[in-house]
């Protein structure tokens, strides 16, 4: 016969209490770690940060990894495995321009316009983003969401962030029919267009690009998708041309989409 020892009504609040004292002290000790950063967030965020760390969807924050007006990209550790975190500042994110992207994307529906309900959309539309496009192409795999920040695969060698395609030397040739083949595949298996591909958005690791960076990225129904695109046809070509490689972004457009390049579509890019 087994026994079972089951504990008081008072003996269950003390344990509750111990339980909740430890959690305090983790989340002030996480405080305290996080100045180090030198990065200002509000409350609401760096709680969400702390939940990240309480739930053991990560064992800890290493360090910043790029900082920038509207975002700051973490590097992070779960275990063995490394992360990127990165995390939207909501005060001084450019929600007007976010909110023109997300209203044009069948997949959400806004009925407000607060500004953290335009950037937790917009955290969610990069999340889906990078699950479809990690699945056809390489880019990294998104992991989780949470409200303005989301935990992503870390591209790089032990730790150390992968270099971007403009800081490299490699076969220009062979890097730029990859470069197309992988922007076709999005389109056409996909049906995303990047929105924001350039050589500072490409990384390169075990010799292949990697594509990063999926925010702006829309679905090809989207009213701004080949503007989108025919912009990342111009950047992607002026980089290679650069180095060497014949190419043009009208023969690049049509490789992609099987269509010439519209004239109204093309002076819809300075409007983006």
């Amino acid at each position: 016969m087994k026994y079972y020892n089951y504990l008081s009504e008072k003996e269950e609040k003390e344990l509750d209490k111990e339980y909740q004292k430890e959690i305090l002290e983790r989340e002030r000790k996480f405080l305290e770690d996080f100045k180090t950063f030198n990065e200002v967030f509000d409350q609401r965020t760096l709680k969400t940060l702390f939940s990240l760390l309480a739930g053991k969807h990560l064992t800890e924050f290493i360090g910043v990894v790029n900082s920038g007006k509207e975002a700051v990209v973490f590097k992070a550790r779960k275990g063995k495995f490394y992360r990127a975190v990165k995390v939207y500042r909501v005060a001084t994110c450019d929600f007007k321009t976010m909110s023109k992207y997300i209203q044009g994307d069948p997949r959400f529906h806004l009925r407000k316009s607060s500004r953290r309900q335009i950037i937790n959309a917009w955290v969610e539309k990069e999340f889906r983003n990078l699950k479809r496009a990690s699945e056809i192409i390489n880019a990294p795999k998104a992991r989780l969401r949470r409200e303005n920040v989301l935990v992503m695969d870390f591209v790089g060698y032990r730790g150390e962030p992968a270099p971007k395609l403009k800081d490299v030397d490699v076969d220009w040739e062979r890097y730029y029919k990859e470069i197309k083949e992988s922007m076709k595949k999005l389109y056409e298996e996909g049906e995303l267009v990047h929105g924001d591909l350039s050589e500072y958005n490409i990384l390169v690791k075990n010799d292949e690009p990697i594509f990063i960076d999926f925010s702006q990225s829309v679905i090809t129904q989207h009213p701004l998708s080949k503007p989108l695109l025919i912009r990342d046809c111009i950047n992607i070509t002026n980089f290679f041309k650069k180095k060497g490689v014949s190419c043009n972004y009208r023969d690049l457009y049509k490789y992609i989409t099987g269509k010439d390049v519209n004239p109204v579509d093309e002076a819809m890019i300075k409007q983006l």
